[in-house]
């Protein structure tokens, strides 16, 4: 797994705690889609940009991975970096990704902060995940990338941001087929709904309140499952980060930091 680290500013509260802060990107983005949060949080906390497996500089795994094996290869990712305890903040991939490795290495947890994702991928939704690769294999990249886009941005935001939205298409035109299956696939064998109850980290979870890929009733749900955690809504669709990134840096940004 590709990762870049970012050292905080002297004297920062990460120096002091000694733990990083693991940003993981949603499926078909990279390390790159925290670029508006990296300049404000990187001022106090050590940031750790990961590009998980078949996304920007990363190398599919093969086969046929669970999220569980993502976390693993976190690990060792974060063990070659000499780095133990961290927070993790992800976006939907991400945030499954950032579940399964809570679960597994409990006691390398400081925070954790899921946004936009659930905990389990239920029949009906494995069956759309299922139909959107066939639609990949029968009618190619392009509308792939087209039927992603207006699943995470509506018609109005499309509209009113074209050039971030194009920033975004490019991080999904540059994933490729390999990566994505391998991820879908990933994802539609999550359930971790009976562990939950095993997260003890202070949690944030964050739903959009317009996003039509996970609704907010979802994201409610994971957080009512984790004792203690906090659940906000975002005035965004799906990719919560670009779409409300101020309310999202804020928000997030003083929950690592307090």
């Amino acid at each position: 797994m590709n990762a870049q680290i970012i050292a905080p500013a002297a004297g920062s509260p990460s120096q002091e705690t000694g733990h990083a802060v693991v940003l993981l990107h949603p499926v078909c983005a990279n390390s790159d889609i925290w670029r508006l949060q990296v300049p404000v949080w990187s001022r106090s906390l050590r940031l750790v940009l990961v590009d998980l497996p078949g996304h920007g500089a990363s190398k599919p795994m093969g086969g046929r991975p669970v999220l569980a094996d993502f976390a693993r290869q976190l690990g060792r990712t974060l063990d070659q970096a000499g780095i133990d305890r961290v927070s993790l903040v992800g976006v939907s991939l991400g945030a499954m990704v950032a579940q399964a490795f809570a679960l597994a290495f409990p006691g390398r947890i400081h925070k954790l902060v899921l946004a936009n994702a659930g905990a389990a991928t239920p029949a009906p939704v494995v069956q759309l995940w299922n139909e959107r690769q066939q639609a990949y294999r029968e009618l190619g990249a392009e509308q792939h990338v087209s039927s992603t886009i207006e699943r995470w941005f509506d018609e109005a935001y499309r509209q009113r941001a074209p050039l971030t939205v194009r920033w975004i298409e490019s991080m999904v035109r540059a994933t490729t087929r390999e990566a994505y299956f391998e991820a879908v696939d990933a994802i539609k064998e999550m359930n971790h709904l009976a562990r939950l109850h095993e997260i003890v980290a202070p949690t944030l979870v964050i739903a959009g309140e317009r996003d039509a890929a996970v609704k907010p009733e979802i994201c409610a749900s994971l957080a009512g499952a984790i004792h203690g955690a906090r659940f906000i809504v975002l005035p965004s669709g799906h990719i919560s980060n670009v779409e409300a990134a101020l309310e999202f840096t804020e928000t997030v940004g003083q929950f690592l930091s307090t």
